[in-house]
Order: C-alpha cells, then sequence, then structure tokens
C-alpha cells in the first residue's frame, strides 16, 4: 500500500466534506451534531493553518485540519482534527497522519499541540496519540455526550515541541 500527503486543493472538498460527515454521524469523535453543507465546509477548510490530504494509491482516504488551538497568546499551540474515510479505517493509517500534522505544526513555528475532546471509549484513536508522543494532561467527566445519548469522560491530551 503506497500512502502519500498533499496539501488540500479545491477539487478535493467535495471528497473531504463527505469523510467529515461520515465522522460526524458516528456521533463518537467530534462534538458537532450537523452535517456540513458545500460551502460551509469549504468556508471552515479556508480558515485553517493546514489542510492535508492522506492518499492511498492517489485516492483521498483521509485528512487533516491545522489551526491555533486558541487566539492571541495561545495562539502558538496547534490543533488538530483527523478523519479517515470507513473503508480506508483499520490499516494503520492514522499513526502517519497525526505524526504528518506535528511535522507541519512544528514547520509552521507552533510550540506544541493540544487535543480538548477526545472521547475516552475511542481506545483506538487513544493510543495513537499516546503513541506519537501525546500525554493525557486532563480528564473531564462526562464531558463528551455519544450519539446514543450516553455521556462518557473526555481527555485532553498535549504533546510539547520544545
Amino acid at each position: 500500500m503506497t500512502i502519500a500527503f498533499r496539501s488540500y486543493q479545491a477539487d478535493d472538498a467535495r471528497r473531504l466534506r463527505e469523510i467529515w460527515n461520515e465522522v460526524l454521524l458516528e456521533g463518537m469523535a467530534f462534538p458537532g451534531e450537523v452535517l456540513y453543507e458545500e460551502k460551509e465546509f469549504e468556508k471552515m477548510l479556508a480558515e485553517q493553518s493546514a489542510v492535508t490530504c492522506l492518499l492511498v494509491e492517489n485516492e483521498v482516504a483521509g485528512f487533516y485540519i491545522l489551526h491555533p488551538n486558541n487566539i492571541g497568546r495561545c495562539s502558538h499551540v496547534a490543533n488538530a482534527s483527523y478523519a479517515i474515510s470507513k473503508q480506508y479505517r483499520g490499516r494503520k493509517l492514522a499513526e502517519p497522519l497525526v505524526s504528518k500534522s506535528i511535522e507541519q505544526a512544528k514547520e509552521l513555528g507552533f510550540r506544541g499541540m493540544q487535543f480538548n475532546a477526545v472521547v475516552a471509549g475511542n481506545t483506538a484513536t487513544v493510543h495513537t496519540y499516546q503513541k506519537t508522543g501525546f500525554e493525557i494532561v486532563g480528564t473531564i467527566p462526562g464531558g463528551f455526550r455519544l450519539k446514543n445519548g450516553l455521556y462518557s469522560d473526555m481527555y485532553i491530551l498535549y504533546l510539547s515541541f520544545k
């Protein structure tokens, strides 16, 4: 399996929106509940510091968005969101995707990366983040409402680049 990365291109927007909305529908990772329409998704992509596509055999299999975690005095810490299409999951693609985002965040001058709402029950994701160097720095009990209406703990994770 050949994987590669490239910057998002306008022609990718439809595919990226499909992948993002898949993750939203599952209700296990992203806090949003409303599916993106075309124009608002394109606007969201345009606001990012970086949008990078993961290609498997030259097909878009997933992507990440990268941006400051907060504004002003906190803008030196990055945040990212990752989405991999259902058809490509289970192929060990998450770790290279996360690693690429860390590399790009460093290139953009960020001093670290923080994730604010990692669902505790999303064990594969937690494992991937820890394997790439992130540490759980906090737990918010019942902080994430799952699609089925139950509440899950969520973690705050951090990786320092210094």
